[in-house]
């Protein structure tokens, strides 16, 4: 039972967040997603960081602004939510960064509402703004809700694909190398891979790709499509620095065989 002032940033709730029926499952999970939760505030920071954490997920929590982009390089997460109780400016510079170098869905807790920051967050990439004081189980339901949505992709109609002696199985989402060695893939990994697998050593281009992966959201912006071809290579190639698998060719990505 959480017993808080709204003046932290969050609302008491009558309920622990343990007894809301969100917990993510581990043990069929084919991947833990981690969540990269940035809060400069010392009384919500651990409440922001425990709450995720006790419905099963891997909850990284960083308390500096300023050391926020190096410890996210290193994590590699699939969500990031930030809380900062910085100036505007700060608070859009921050996030403008984290959607230079990640792909990972971004989800903004503001201290009050204003119209104009709401927007230029969510025309800088940030997916999700969500307005303070907020309840322990709408923080939760808000994770689980882009958590599902990060690590969900309808496979209804896609067939395993077999190149050479890789095979890429969607209802799994997993690619299995010739030695059997299975490695799970994140959404966007796996729909890279299976457009990339679904024509061997054709190259697709860049707007191509990212048309497919993104849609309208994100034309144009070959650093978003960068970050997920690296986080592929260092999965499936044994050098991701020489790569043979997933190769770069006349503006575009193909996979060879």
């Amino acid at each position: 039972m959480y017993k808080t002032d709204t003046r932290r940033g969050y609302l008491s709730n009558e309920n622990s967040a343990k007894d809301q029926p969100l917990t993510f499952d581990r043990a069929n999970a084919v991947h833990i997603p981690k969540v990269f939760v940035v809060c400069d505030q010392r009384d919500t920071a651990p409440v922001w960081g425990y709450i995720p954490r006790q419905q099963g997920l891997i909850v990284i929590l960083e308390t500096s602004r300023e050391k926020a982009i190096d410890r996210w390089s290193a994590a590699m997460p699939d969500l990031v939510v930030l809380d900062l109780d910085v100036e505007y400016e700060a608070r859009m510079e921050l996030y403008q960064k984290f959607r230079a170098v990640s792909v990972a869905p971004i989800l903004l807790f503001l201290p009050i509402y204003h119209e104009t920051e709401i927007l230029e967050a969510y025309l800088a990439g940030v997916d999700d703004v969500v307005v303070k004081p907020v309840s322990p189980a709408i923080f939760l339901a808000k994770i689980m809700a882009w958590v599902r949505r990060s690590w969900t992709v309808p496979v209804e109609g896609l067939s395993l694909v077999k190149v050479g002696s890789h095979r890429l199985d969607p209802a799994r989402r997993c690619v299995t190398h010739p030695d059997g060695m299975e490695i799970k893939l994140t959404n966007l990994e796996f729909r890279l891979l299976f457009l990339l697998m679904s024509r061997p050593a054709h190259v697709f281009s860049a707007d191509d790709i990212i048309e497919s992966l993104w849609g309208g959201y994100g034309s144009g912006d070959q650093v978003l499509l960068k970050n997920v071809v690296y986080r592929l290579r260092r999965k499936i190639e044994a050098d991701s620095s020489h790569p043979l698998l997933l190769q770069t060719g006349l503006g575009g990505y193909s996979f060879q065989g």
